[in-house]
């Protein structure tokens, strides 16, 4: 069984998470789950993918579960895709994942 890890990585100004969303869901959820066959985490979200509600909303949710500030988080690819990757900057790399790890 792959690990959620995978959609993990390293950068020069954070860590990279790639995450496979669910706009439009009944709840705001992170993480989701792990999609294995897309090496992504799961996000839910209430917000529909309409005029950038989706991407606000996941930046939100991630800032709130992660303890950080929003200005920390940024989309840094699949602004118009159901697979994003994001960035957080606002902790250490390693002190992030072990973060993840206790929400799986």
């Amino acid at each position: 069984m792959a690990s959620f890890e995978d959609a993990l990585r390293i950068s020069d100004e954070g860590l990279l998470i790639t995450l496979d969303v669910h706009p439009g869901s009944g709840r705001n959820a992170f993480p989701d789950g792990y999609n294995a066959w897309r090496k992504a985490i799961g996000i839910a979200i209430t917000a529909p993918p309409i005029e950038g509600r989706a991407n606000t909303a996941i930046i939100d949710l991630v800032s709130n579960v992660m303890g950080i500030s929003k200005s920390d988080i940024r989309i840094v690819s699949g602004h118009q895709s159901s697979r994003k990757v994001i960035q957080i900057a606002g902790i250490p790399p390693l002190r992030c994942k072990e973060l993840l790890a206790t929400l799986f």
